[in-house]
C-alpha cells in the first residue's frame, strides 16, 4: 500500500510540473520581466552627432530605456547562461544601426531575462525598431519611437511626466503584436491615443482609461497609435 501511494504521490508530482510549465503564457508582457545585472557585453557608443537609432536582431527579449550617460551601453541581464549574444553596430551618418543577434535564437524561445539597451540622456529623431525580437520593453524614453510588429509581445511602461514623444507600434493583418500592454503611472494630461487591434483582436481595458478606443485629452500631444495587435493591454497606477 506503501508503494501504491509513494508511485500516486510522484505522479501527482509529475502532473504539478506539467501543469505549472503548460502555465506560462509567452504571449503576455509582463511588468518586469528581468533581473538586471551588470555584464557589459560590448563597448560604449558615444551619442555625439546621432539623430536616429535603428535596433534589429532576434534576442528573445530586450528592454530599451534612457540614463543619465552619454553613451549607448550595452548589458546582458539574461539569466539562462546558455544563451551568448553577439552585438554589431554601423553609423550611416546620422544614423545608428544596432543588432543584437543571440546564438540559436529562432530555436529558443525560452525567455528568463533580457538584453539591455541604455540609451543616451539625448534627445534623438526617432528611435526604431525592427527584427525578431520575441518581447520588447519600452521604458520612458525621451524621442519618438517607431516599433515594427514582427510578431512581437511589446510592454510601454510609460510615465506622464516624461511622455513628451510619439509612440507608434505598427502591424498589419498578417503580421500582428501578439500583445500590447500599456503601463501608465498615471493618465497625461495631454495626450491622443488610438488602438486598432486586428480582427476578432481584443482590448482588454479594467480601468477604463479609452473611449471608443481612442483617449483625447488637452492639446491632443504626445501621439500613441498602437495598430493591428491581438491583444491590447492598458493599466494605470493611480486612478
Amino acid at each position: 500500500m506503501r508503494k501504491i501511494r509513494g508511485i500516486g504521490m510522484l505522479w501527482m508530482s509529475v502532473l504539478c510540473i506539467l501543469f505549472l510549465t503548460s502555465c506560462r503564457d509567452d504571449n503576455k508582457a509582463v511588468k518586469h520581466a528581468s533581473v538586471e545585472h551588470e555584464e557589459n557585453v560590448y563597448e560604449k557608443i558615444e551619442a555625439k552627432d546621432i539623430r536616429r537609432v535603428k535596433i534589429s536582431g532576434n534576442a528573445r527579449s530586450i528592454i530599451i530605456k534612457q540614463d543619465a550617460d552619454t553613451a549607448f551601453k550595452f548589458q546582458n541581464a539574461d539569466l539562462n547562461a546558455a544563451h551568448t549574444y553577439d552585438v554589431r553596430s554601423s553609423r550611416n551618418g546620422d544614423t545608428l544601426n544596432i543588432s543584437v543577434m543571440m546564438k540559436n535564437g529562432e530555436e529558443d524561445n525560452d525567455v528568463l531575462g533580457s538584453f539591455l539597451i541604455y540609451l543616451p540622456r539625448k534627445e534623438f529623431d526617432v528611435i526604431e525598431t525592427a527584427g525578431e525580437f520575441k518581447q520588447i520593453h519600452i521604458n520612458p524614453i525621451h524621442s519618438d519611437i517607431f516599433l515594427h510588429a514582427d510578431k512581437s509581445v511589446v510592454a510601454l511602461h510609460l510615465e506622464a511626466a516624461k511622455l513628451d514623444h510619439d509612440i507608434v507600434l505598427d502591424g498589419s493583418e498578417t503580421n500582428a503584436f501578439k500583445s500590447v500592454s500599456v503601463y501608465f503611472d498615471t493618465v497625461p494630461a495631454s495626450i491622443k491615443m488610438e488602438v486598432n487591434p486586428i480582427q476578432n483582436g481584443s482590448i482588454q481595458d479594467p480601468q477604463h482609461i479609452l473611449d471608443n478606443g481612442r483617449l483625447v485629452s488637452g492639446t491632443e500631444k504626445p501621439v500613441i497609435r498602437i495598430h493591428a495587435a491581438k491583444e491590447i493591454n492598458l493599466y494605470k497606477e493611480n486612478s
